[in-house]
């Protein structure tokens, strides 16, 4: 199968296909469960046993006959061919496949004469062969047998050949009967129910996402509605991080550049008898030029108060001697404040 027929397929084939994949799926499953599940008998169906040309209740068969009822039709050996031969462990659906397949050369029968199925019935010779138990019903047997059917208004879900092998899978012609148009597919409420499941499904999941769509556009409206206010909130914050930066700021500079401590520190540094002429402030910084009385040491009590460092005589400016003191042009850094 190629892409290209699968594009081109109608949706009749894509139908088939699909049945086909959810038989081989159900069965693959099914292998999973133990043999005494899979192979019991006691399923509810009636069982018919076919003889001499018609359908009469099985010994051990329950319920009633009526027009539509689904049935097990029984049919005896002695209208069967069988033989065991030994295969490659396979799935149940390609062992059938291969019983159809090799079924002209396993039995004498002509090409297109017979109906074949096939079972497993133990292990082989080698460690990944099985026994296989190939039948073969004749074809005009198979077709009384569906005429039957059909006249007695019956669905018969399978066509067994006849044995007491217990918890063992009885050998069906009914899938073989299908696949050659003698008997028709039986109908299931079961492929109406799970696309009503899938659509109950696809419901929720959709009320699911309207609901989802719905919350968001509620929450984008609020969002939308209270966007006036939080921009006012945030225009607020924003001023109030501005004024605190500039408070911060205004406070860090003062702290550094403080004119009236740098003066208060001069005042109470400088000796007795000393007065100031000029007095220069930078801000990290000062520059005193003044007088002084004779063999008075400014500079050393600059050092002395704690509050000054780097101070040396700066000699840039000379004042003229007075009666009054010495002149003194002193430089030092502000500190301790």
């Amino acid at each position: 199968m190629s892409a290209k027929g699968i594009l081109d397929a109608d949706m009749a084939s894509i139908g088939r296909w699909l049945a086909q994949g959810a038989r081989w799926w159900v069965s693959e499953l099914e292998q999973l469960l133990p043999a005494r599940l899979r192979f019991g008998r006691s399923d509810g169906v009636p069982r018919l046993l076919f003889a001499d040309g018609g359908l009469s209740p099985a010994t051990d068969s329950k319920g009633v006959r009526r027009p539509g009822a689904r049935v097990a039709i029984l049919v005896p050996r002695h209208l069967c061919l069988a033989r065991v031969i030994e295969r490659p462990m396979l799935g149940e659906r390609d062992l059938q496949r291969m019983a159809a397949f090799e079924g002209d050369s396993v039995l004498p029968f002509p090409p297109g004469t017979m109906i074949v199925a096939a079972r497993r019935i133990g292990p082989g010779s080698g460690p990944f062969k099985v026994r296989v138990e190939v039948a073969g019903l004749p074809i005009d047997a198979a077709r009384t047998i569906a005429q039957t059917a059909l006249d007695a208004k019956l669905v018969p879900l399978r066509v067994a050949m006849e044995d007491d092998t217990a918890f063992a899978r009885p050998i069906d012609f009914a899938p073989a009967m299908r696949d050659a148009g003698l008997l028709p597919r039986p109908r299931s409420a079961t492929p109406l129910v799970w696309a009503a499941v899938a659509c109950f499904v696809v419901i929720n999941i959709t009320i699911l996402i309207w609901q989802d769509v719905a919350a968001v556009e509620r929450l984008e409206r609020i969002v939308q509605d209270q966007q006036p206010a939080a921009t006012v909130a945030q225009t607020i914050t924003r001023r109030i991080e501005q004024d605190r930066a500039l408070v911060a700021g205004s406070l860090a500079r003062r702290r550094d550049h403080d004119a009236l401590a740098g003066l208060a520190a001069v005042s109470k540094a400088l000796p007795e008898g000393a007065w100031l002429q000029r007095y220069v402030w930078d801000g990290p910084s000062v520059k005193l030029t003044g007088y002084k009385p004779p063999r008075t040491d400014v500079a050393g009590a600059l050092r002395r108060s704690g509050g000054f460092a780097e101070v040396r005589s700066m000699n840039d400016d000379i004042q003229a001697e007075v009666p009054a003191g010495e002149p003194f042009d002193i430089g030092a850094k502000i500190v301790g404040r």
